[in-house]
C-alpha cells in the first residue's frame, strides 16, 4: 500500500514537472465591495427550436465593452425583458444606475449571438452602441458630442442619441455583420471590429472613429481574409475560413490581436477550429506584423491570411476541440497572455491552457489544472494574472476567479482558486477593463441564472423568465 501511494504522488509530481498539473498555493478571499442590480427583469430564452446557442443575449463571450467605465461613471447595456435596448448609467460611488431604454428597436430572435455592445470616444465623448447582428446589416447609433466628456451636465434620456443607422456614416459596413466590438483607442479615438460574411467563411474587418473630426475614417476594411489559402486535415480541404477573435487589446500604443481559425469542410462546425495565431500593429491596425516583427499585412489593400509569414504562434490540430473567443490580457511591456479551453493531450479532458509570450519573442504552453466556460483575464501591477470565468456545477453556472503566480523564472505560473460568495450567472460574466486598469477593481457584469428554464416545442421564439442584470465589485487582498 504505501508503495501504491509513493507511485502515485511520484506520478503526479511528474505531471507538475510537466506542466500538465500546476501545484496549488493556499486559498485567498475576493472581498466584494458591492453588488448593483442594473435591471431586476432582464431577457432570458426559453428552451426550444427557435433558441440558438444558449439562453441568454446578456453576457456572451465576445461581447467586448459592455461595461466600461469613463470619467467617474460606468455604462452598460443589454436587453430587457420587453427585448429593448437599453443603456444604463451611475456614478461609480453609486449603487442606483439610470437606464435609457430605447423604444425604436425590438430583439426579435432567440439568437444569443445578437448581443449589445458600447464604445465611448475620448476625443469628442461621443458613445456609440452596435447591437442584435448574426449575419445581418448593421444596428449602430451614436450619442450628441460631450455626453461622456461631462455626464453631469447631461440628463440621461434617449434625446441624448441619434437614430438607428446601417452604416457607420459614410462607410459602408459588409452586409452580413457578426460580433461587434468597441476597443479605446490611445490617441484617444475609437476602434470598431466586426465579422464580414458568416461562420467559417468571414473576414475579420476594422475601422476607425476619428474625435477630432467627429466621423469614422476612410481607408480602413478588411485586415483579415476569409479566402487565401487551402487548409488541409486528415484528408479534407477547405477553401475558406473565418478568425474567431479573443479581445482586440492596446498596451501603450500597440493594438495585440489573437484568435483560432474555423475553416469550412463540409460545413462550418467549432470542430474545425485550430491553431492559435497572433499579431500586432503599431499604427492602429493599418500595418501588421507577426511575433518577430516582420510586417504580414496591410488592411485593406494587403490583409493577413492563412498563410501569412510565422502568423501561428502556437499549432493546434482540430481534433484539441479548441474552444473560440476566450481571454487575452497584454501587460504594459508587451507580453501577451491567452487562456483558452481545449482538450488536453496528456488526460484527454477539457482543460483551460495558457499561452503566453515572453518580452524575448518566445511563446510558451501550460495546461491549467480547472476549466470552465470561456473566461477573461486581467494583469495586476505585480504581474499576477486574474481568470474570471464560470463552471457549471449542479446545473448552476457559478462565478469563480482564479490568480496565477509567476515563477521567478517567469517559465510557468502557480494558480489559486480565490474564494467568495456563490453568485449563480446565466452566460458569461464581462469585465469592466478599463475600470480594472484605472483602479484595480473587479467591476463583473452578470446576469443572475432564472429560477428554472422554461422548455417549449413552440418554433417561434419565446421569451423565458426574467433574471436580475447585476454589476458586482470586487477588490483583490
Amino acid at each position: 500500500m504505501k508503495f501504491g501511494v509513493l507511485k502515485c504522488v511520484s506520478a503526479i509530481m511528474h505531471l507538475i514537472a510537466a506542466g500538465w498539473i500546476v501545484a496549488s498555493v493556499q486559498a485567498t478571499d475576493l472581498t466584494m465591495i458591492q453588488k448593483t442590480t442594473v435591471d431586476p427583469h432582464a431577457l432570458t430564452f426559453a428552451d426550444g427550436p427557435a433558441t440558438r446557442f444558449g439562453n441568454n443575449v446578456n453576457g456572451r463571450t465576445h461581447q467586448q465593452q459592455a461595461l466600461i467605465s469613463h470619467r467617474g461613471y460606468q455604462y452598460t447595456t443589454y436587453v430587457d425583458a420587453n427585448r429593448r435596448v437599453c443603456l444604463g448609467r451611475r456614478k461609480l460611488s453609486s449603487r442606483n444606475w439610470s437606464v435609457v431604454r430605447f423604444e425604436d428597436h425590438r430583439f426579435l430572435t432567440n439568437d444569443s449571438h445578437n448581443t449589445a455592445v458600447i464604445g465611448i470616444c475620448e476625443n469628442d465623448g461621443t458613445i456609440h452602441l452596435a447591437f442584435d447582428h448574426h449575419a445581418t446589416p448593421l444596428n449602430y447609433r451614436v450619442s450628441k458630442l460631450g455626453v461622456a466628456s461631462d455626464p453631469a451636465a447631461h440628463e440621461w434620456d434617449a434625446s441624448l442619441f441619434g437614430p438607428i443607422m446601417h452604416s457607420l456614416g459614410r462607410i459602408e459596413t459588409a452586409d452580413r455583420v457578426t460580433y461587434p466590438r468597441f476597443i479605446s483607442s490611445p490617441d484617444g479615438n475609437l476602434m470598431f471590429y466586426y465579422r464580414g460574411v458568416t461562420s467559417g467563411n468571414g473576414d475579420g474587418m476594422l475601422e476607425k472613429y476619428d474625435g477630432n473630426i467627429h466621423s469614422w475614417v476612410q481607408g480602413m476594411g478588411k485586415f483579415i481574409a476569409r479566402d487565401i489559402g487551402v487548409y488541409q486535415f486528415s484528408g479534407r480541404s477547405s477553401l475558406y475560413r473565418c478568425p474567431y477573435m479573443n479581445p482586440l487589446t492596446f498596451a501603450g500604443k500597440r493594438l495585440h490581436v489573437s484568435w483560432v481559425w474555423r475553416d469550412r469542410f463540409a460545413r462550418t462546425h467549432p470542430s474545425n477550429q485550430h491553431d492559435l495565431c497572433y499579431a500586432y500593429s503599431d499604427d492602429f491596425g493599418v500595418t501588421w506584423h507577426n511575433s518577430d516583427g516582420i510586417v504580414i499585412g496591410k488592411t485593406e489593400t494587403n490583409p493577413i491570411h492563412l498563410n501569412s509569414a510565422g502568423l501561428v504562434v502556437i499549432p493546434i490540430p482540430p481534433d484539441a476541440f479548441v474552444s473560440n473567443s476566450n481571454a487575452q490580457h497584454v501587460f504594459a511591456n508587451g507580453q501577451v497572455h491567452i487562456v483558452m479551453r481545449q482538450r488536453d493531450a496528456a488526460t484527454q479532458t477539457h482543460r483551460y491552457h495558457h499561452y503566453w509570450c515572453t518580452e524575448n519573442g518566445k511563446w510558451t504552453r501550460q495546461a491549467l489544472p480547472f476549466s470552465g466556460n470561456r473566461p477573461k483575464l486581467v494583469g495586476t501591477d505585480a504581474g499576477q494574472l486574474i481568470l474570471i470565468y464560470s463552471d457549471e456545477i449542479q446545473n448552476q453556472d457559478r462565478l469563480l476567479f482564479a490568480r496565477g503566480v509567476p515563477s521567478e523564472s517567469g517559465d510557468s505560473y502557480e494558480w489559486q482558486q480565490l474564494q467568495t460568495p456563490v453568485q449563480t450567472v446565466l452566460g458569461s460574466p464581462l469585465v469592466d477593463v478599463q475600470r480594472w486598469a484605472d483602479e484595480q477593481v473587479l467591476s463583473i457584469y452578470c446576469q443572475a441564472a432564472p429560477p428554472e428554464i422554461i422548455q417549449t416545442k413552440a418554433t417561434q421564439p419565446i421569451d423565458g423568465i426574467p433574471s436580475a442584470l447585476h454589476v458586482i465589485d470586487y477588490r483583490l487582498p
